[in-house]
């Protein structure tokens, strides 16, 4: 036994989400070769078992409590750093084709190493999303996964374009989300999405949006102007 499988399981049993004891080592051993890489380059800064356990596994399976992710599904996690939310969700959901996607080589290369090594079926890919979005990823996704990437309006455009049409951008958002989705419905309407499900998680909730009609062609735009100039 340990304070991060505790944790997990625990965390697991109250939510309703089905799991094995095969899941709960596999989670386990991720988060040892995460801690082990973060002595040598940041990858994140949550380093207790227990927070790990709360903040980086169960948080993320959470997902699988609110939204229906049909078998098979292609899914991409958006900036993935160490590999969360996406690993998770994959360890708990075995079926899906998952791709992690970020800008930084040594998280990528960290992805690949770890999933290989513990023999999890998983793509990591370096690149921007907003490149991803125009080129061969644009609508190639049942559902796109992030979290604390940017805030929702910017995440949606970067997002959006990489989702089928009537699929879904879950987006792990802290205590600010009520702002954050306010200050979001021109790049909803813009986008061609609206919103399904907001379900607390931790201090912050898990948004739902579901993708109801392709978006234009301009979008996602370079970086900096949708930074500069967000919908």
């Amino acid at each position: 036994m340990s304070v991060f499988a505790d944790t997990l399981r625990f965390r697991l049993e109250e939510a309703g989400i089905p799991f094995c004891e095969e899941q709960i080592g596999l989670c386990e051993r991720y988060f040892a070769l995460v801690a082990e890489a973060n002595t040598r380059f940041n990858l994140t800064r949550i380093a207790g078992e227990k927070e790990a356990a709360e903040r980086h596994f169960a948080d993320a399976a959470m997902l699988l409590k609110f939204c229906r992710i049909p078998r098979g599904a292609r899914v991409i996690d958006v900036g993935a750093g160490a590999g969360f939310p996406g690993i998770p969700v994959k360890i708990f959901r075995p079926d899906i084709e998952l791709t992690l996607l970020d800008s930084a080589g040594k998280k990528t290369d960290f992805i690949k190493k770890a999933a290989g090594a513990l023999h999890i079926e998983a793509h990591a890919v370096c690149g921007r999303a907003e490149e991803a979005g125009r080129g061969a990823f644009r609508e190639k996704f049942d559902a796109a996964l992030s979290r604390a990437v940017a805030p929702l309006g910017i995440l949606l455009e970067l997002c959006a374009p990489l989702v089928r049409v009537g699929g879904v951008v879950a987006a792990w958002k802290g205590a600010s989300y009520p702002e954050e989705l306010e200050r979001s419905r021109g790049a909803l309407k813009t986008l061609g999405c609206d919103v399904s499900g907001v379900f607390p998680v931790g201090e912050g909730a898990i948004i739902l949006i579901n993708k109801q009609k392709a978006a234009p062609d301009l979008y996602p735009r370079r970086y900096a102007r949708i930074k500069s100039s967000p919908l």
